[in-house]
């Protein structure tokens, strides 16, 4: 039997109506996230939380630019997808919290990315480590000994993550790619995932879907589920 562990994506109160990058269906994921937090923590699986995690005037930050949010970023005008955000997720805030009522077990993991102000990380696999350390010059650093997420599964032997979180188009994407890519096999649990829109979580579900039993960049075989 593969190990399995459970990956919560950004769950943070950041991605709800009221806060920071507001996502109207964010709320909604708590109890698809809580039934499977529980299922993991009674099977005493490894649960790990992305944790976006930004300085002010970060650069995937619309004011940053003084744009209107939602433009386009200058650093990618081939991709259409890039946009510049709300200010969101900053440290000290409560943006970075988890969303109320949803379970934060004794023995989660926390991995934080988007935490260098001059590079965004829509990926816990993008430099997202255990720990940082305040340096009251540069801002965050990471803290010695500290672990990126591919260390952190590769020490526990992990084979499959089960994906949860926010949002579908963004971040549950690209941590679910950088999986696949880094050899692992993702099983996405629906009812824990919300997108932007209803159209654009629906069409980047099909397309996570549609890469099972295609091969990655090392010709390996992937495998993506998509459960209830």
């Amino acid at each position: 039997m593969k190990n399995i562990a459970l990956l919560r994506v950004d769950t943070q109160e950041a991605f709800t109506p009221e806060w920071g990058l507001p996502v109207a269906q964010g709320r909604e994921i708590v109890e698809g996230v809580n039934r499977v937090t529980r299922d993991a923590h009674k099977r005493g699986m490894l649960i790990i939380d992305s944790v976006d995690y930004h300085p002010e005037w970060h650069i995937s930050f619309a004011s940053h630019w003084s744009l209107p949010p939602f433009s386009q970023n200058p650093l990618s005008p081939e991709n259409p997808s890039d946009l510049l955000w709300t200010d969101h997720s900053i440290w000290g805030t409560q943006d970075v919290e988890l969303i109320g009522w949803i379970l934060d077990p004794d023995g989660c993991v926390k991995i934080y990315k988007g935490w260098m102000r001059h590079r965004d990380a829509y990926s816990a696999f993008d430099m997202g480590v255990t720990s940082l350390l305040w340096n009251a010059k540069d801002g965050y650093e990471v803290t010695p000994g500290a672990q990126t997420l591919i260390q952190v599964l590769r020490k526990n032997n992990i084979q499959i993550l089960r994906i949860v979180g926010l949002v579908t188009e963004v971040c549950v994407r690209a941590n679910t790619l950088d999986a696949l890519d880094n050899g692992f096999d993702v099983e996405l649990v629906e009812s824990g995932i919300r997108g932007l829109s209803d159209t654009g979580h629906q069409s980047t579900l099909q397309y996570l879907a549609s890469l099972d039993g295609q091969p990655n960049r090392q010709w390996r075989i992937q495998s993506v589920k998509i459960l209830p």
